[in-house]
C-alpha cells in the first residue's frame, strides 16, 4: 500500500495506524451542519430546528419535511447540538479564563473581585456573579497580545487542496461557525507568516480514529504525496507533525532527499478522550519543535541537521480516518519560555500568583478591580496590573464535580468554554437556567455549541484544562 498523503511512521507497532480509511456509522460523524441535531435516549438522531425546551416538560422540534412541530419528553433528550445562529450580543475580547470547583471553565473580563464575589463580564450571559471561594485558577490573557493569525472565520485566504489517491476517498474541509470540519481525506493551507520562534495553538475534536498531519513552515499550499514527493511541483523543505490515536511524530520533508523521521513517541493522550487542545512551539535557533497537549509537554524534537522549514505557511491534512473538527487556531511569536499548566492547589493554604516575568508570589488574593489585583504577602498588600500576571492558583478549593441530575446540562460554548446549568426553558434566542454558582441566568443561545444532558465518561479531562491563552 502506498503511504498516505502525510504518512505515519510505517514501523509503528499499532497496525491500525497505517491501515486505510475506515467507514464510520453516520451517527458518530462530526458534520458541519447549519441545522440542529437531537440525540435521544433510544439512540435516534434527528436533524431539524429546536423550537422550545422545557424541564419538566417537552422538547418541541421542527423539520422542513413536516407540517408542524412535534414534541418529545425532555427526559428522553441526551444531547442537542446547535447549528448556526446570528449573534445578538457584541463579542468581548476575554481578559481571562478561569476554572471553578465543579469543572466549569469560563472566559470573560474581570470587573471586580472581593471576598464573596468575582464579577465576570461574558459575551454569552452578560455579567455573572461567581462565588469567589469556588474559583480554582485563572489564566490571564495578554493585553498586548497580537496574533499573526486567529480563526478560522471562513474559507477566505485558505487554499483547499485536492487529495486524490487510490487508497483515500477524497473530500474537502468545510467551514461552519468558527471551525473546519472533515469527514474524508482533505487538505487546507494558508500562508500566515510564521516567525522564527512561534507558538501555534488549536483545538481538535474527533470521532473514530485520529489521523491528522500538520505541515509547518511550508511554502506550498497543495498536499504533498510523500511517496512521490520528488516528482511533485517544486516546494521548499517543511516539517510534517503527525498526530494519531496512538503516537505522535515529526517528519522533515525535502525534495531530492530521504524523509527524515525525527522520532515517534507513543502516547495515550489522544486515546483518552475525543477532544484536545494542541500547542506547538518552534525555535529555529535551536532547531526544535515541541508539542504540548492540554498544557502538558508530550515531546520535543531537535533536527540535528539544521532547521529545514523554508516557508511561512501551515497545511492541515486529514487522512480520511474518522471525522474531525479543527478550531480556535492562534499563531503568534513565542518568547521561548514554557509555562506550567494551572493546577488545583487543594492541599495548600496559600494562593500562588505567577507573573509573566516568571516570578512567583505566595500569599493570598485580596481584592481586584478591572485593572489590577491586590495580593497579600503576609500583611503586606501588593498591586499588580492584569497584563503582568500569567495565572493565579487558589489554595484549598476542593473539587465538587458530580454526575448530572434531572434537567441539568453541560453547556459547551463556541470557543471552548463549558458550564453546568439547570435548564428551565429554551425559547427563541434565550436559555433560561439556574445554578448554585451562577444563580438565575438568561444566556444567549447563539454562543452555544451543544448541550449534553448525560455525562460523558471524561467530562473534566476533555476540557481545555491547562490551556494557555
Amino acid at each position: 500500500m502506498a503511504p498516505p498523503i502525510e504518512p505515519q511512521e510505517v514501523t509503528s507497532p499499532e497496525p491500525s495506524i497505517s491501515e486505510g480509511p475506515q467507514a464510520l456509522p453516520a451517527a458518530i460523524v462530526i458534520e458541519p451542519m447549519s441545522a440542529d441535531t437531537l440525540n435521544l435516549a433510544n439512540g435516534d438522531v434527528l436533524s431539524g430546528r429546536l423550537e422550545q425546551y422545557d424541564y419538566p416538560g417537552d422538547t418541541s422540534w421542527n423539520r422542513s419535511d413536516i407540517q408542524q412541530a412535534f414534541a418529545f419528553n425532555s427526559q428522553a433528550v441526551h444531547q442537542i447540538r446547535l447549528g448556526d445562529r446570528a449573534k445578538t450580543t457584541p463579542e468581548l475580547s476575554p481578559s481571562m479564563t478561569l476554572q471553578l470547583s465543579n469543572g466549569d471553565q469560563l472566559s470573560g473580563i474581570m470587573e471586580s473581585l472581593d471576598d464573596m464575589v468575582l464579577k465576570l463580564s461574558t459575551s454569552f450571559g452578560g455579567t455573572l456573579d461567581l462565588p469567589a471561594d469556588q474559583v480554582q485558577w485563572a489564566v490571564f490573557h495578554r493585553q498586548d497580545q497580537s496574533y499573526l493569525y486567529e480563526g478560522p472565520s471562513g474559507l477566505d485566504g485558505w487554499t483547499v487542496g485536492e487529495v486524490n489517491t487510490a487508497q483515500l476517498d477524497g473530500g474537502q474541509w468545510a467551514y461552519r461557525n468558527g471551525s473546519f470540519y472533515a469527514t474524508k481525506a482533505a487538505s487546507i493551507a494558508r500562508m500566515v507568516g510564521m516567525p522564527d520562534r512561534m507558538q501555534l495553538e488549536f483545538d481538535l475534536e474527533w470521532k473514530g480514529s485520529l489521523n491528522i498531519a500538520v505541515a509547518l513552515y511550508t511554502d506550498y499550499l497543495q498536499p504533498v504525496s510523500l511517496a512521490e514527493k520528488d516528482s511533485e511541483p517544486d516546494f521548499g523543505g517543511f516539517y510534517s507533525l503527525q498526530l494519531t490515536s496512538y503516537a505522535v511524530n515529526v517528519l522533515m520533508v525535502k525534495q531530492k532527499e530521504p524523509l527524515q523521521y525525527l522520532g515517534m513517541t507513543q502516547t495515550p493522550v489522544f486515546r483518552q478522550g475525543t477532544k484536545a487542545h494542541v500547542d506547538v512551539r518552534t525555535n529555529k535557533a535551536d532547531q526544535s519543535i515541541s508539542l504540548l497537549v492540554n498544557g502538558r509537554l508530550i515531546k520535543r524534537w531537535v533536527d540535528q541537521g539544521g532547521f529545514a522549514g523554508q516557508g511561512k505557511g501551515i497545511r492541515l491534512v486529514h487522512q480520511g480516518q474518522g471525522s474531525v473538527r479543527f478550531s480556535n487556531l492562534k499563531i503568534q511569536g513565542w518568547d521561548g519560555r514554557f509555562e506550567s499548566p494551572p493546577s488545583n492547589r487543594v492541599q495548600s493554604p496559600n494562593d500562588l500568583m505567577t507573573l509573566r516575568n516568571g516570578d512567583k508570589l505566595v500569599g493570598r488574593v485580596g481584592s481586584a478591580t478591572a485593572e489590577e489585583i491586590t495580593f497579600m504577602i503576609g500583611e503586606t498588600p501588593t498591586q499588580t496590573p492584569h497584563n503582568q500576571i500569567e495565572k493565579i492558583e487558589w489554595g484549598g478549593v476542593t473539587d465538587t464535580l458530580r454526575p448530572l441530575r434531572g434537567g441539568e446540562a453541560r453547556a459547551h460554548l463556541l470557543g471552548g468554554d463549558h458550564l453546568t446549568i439547570q435548564l428551565r426553558r429554551i425559547e427563541g434566542e434565550h436559555v433560561h437556567s439556574s445554578s448554585p454558582l451562577y444563580g438565575d441566568t438568561t444566556l444567549q443561545i447563539s454562543h452555544f455549541e451543544k448541550l449534553d444532558f448525560v455525562d460523558a465518561p471524561t467530562t473534566k479531562a476533555n476540557g481545555k484544562q491547562g490551556a494557555q491563552p
